[in-house]
Order: C-alpha cells, then sequence, then structure tokens
C-alpha cells in the first residue's frame, strides 16, 4: 500500500489511465466522496465503481497528466491536464479531447476518501455530426 497522501493519490491516478477499476476500487474508501466539474457529487465507493466504469467506457483512452502537485497533511492538490476518445453509440471517434485540469483529494488511512475536479466541461459532448 502506497505510504504518504501524495504516493495514494498518484497510484489512484495510475489506475485511472490504466482503466483498472479493481485497483481503483482497493484506493477508494467505503465513503468516497466524488464531486465533479459541476459541482455534483456521488457518495459511496459502489457507486464511484459504477460512475468509473461508466465513464471509462464513454470516454475510452482517458489519461490524467500531473504537471505539478502539492500536499498538505492529508490533502492532494494537482494540476495538469486530461485527455481522451468519445464514444457515440458503440463507435469511438478519431478525434481526441485534452482540457487543462485540477483535482483535490483528500487522503485517509491510505484510501481517497474525496476526489474533486475542476476544468471546463465543453470536451464532454462530442463534435458536431458525429
Amino acid at each position: 500500500m502506497p505510504g504518504t497522501a501524495e504516493d495514494v493519490v498518484l497510484a489512484f491516478i495510475q489506475a485511472i489511465n490504466a482503466g483498472d477499476l479493481d485497483a481503483l476500487r482497493k484506493l477508494m474508501s467505503e465513503d468516497h466522496t466524488f464531486t465533479d466539474a459541476l459541482g455534483n457529487s456521488v457518495s459511496g465507493a459502489e457507486k464511484m465503481y459504477s460512475g468509473w466504469q461508466h465513464f471509462l467506457y464513454a470516454y475510452p483512452e482517458y489519461k490524467i497528466t500531473v504537471v505539478r502537485s502539492f500536499s498538505k497533511g492529508d490533502e492532494v492538490a494537482l494540476f495538469g491536464a486530461a485527455e481522451g476518445r468519445w464514444r457515440v453509440g458503440e463507435r469511438v471517434l478519431p478525434q481526441t479531447w485534452r482540457v487543462a485540469a485540477a483535482w483535490l483529494a483528500k487522503v485517509q488511512a491510505g484510501e481517497v476518501e474525496r476526489w474533486s475536479v475542476f476544468c471546463d466541461t465543453g470536451w464532454a459532448k462530442p463534435p458536431a455530426g458525429s
């Protein structure tokens, strides 16, 4: 199990980037809360397991790149970019999207208790005519 709060969060991002839902689940606390860029929150590790499953299916090749991070105690702030593709029906579009993003995580007992995303959400819609 990773040691510092930052180690835990970087392992969480590694699991996201690998699309490893089981590793993600192991790193989420039972009362894990996810807050999206619009301020909507979902609580509960099992709900978020399903949420990540849906998200990673809808946005294939989703990756987080961290350029800079800061930690203070059990909180970690990360800055960088997110990118991926869109799935429309069963078809993965050839175009990619990329957005500057930031994340704030809170870690308790080696698990991510809170994960918040901050970014422009204009990328979420596939290109017109897709």
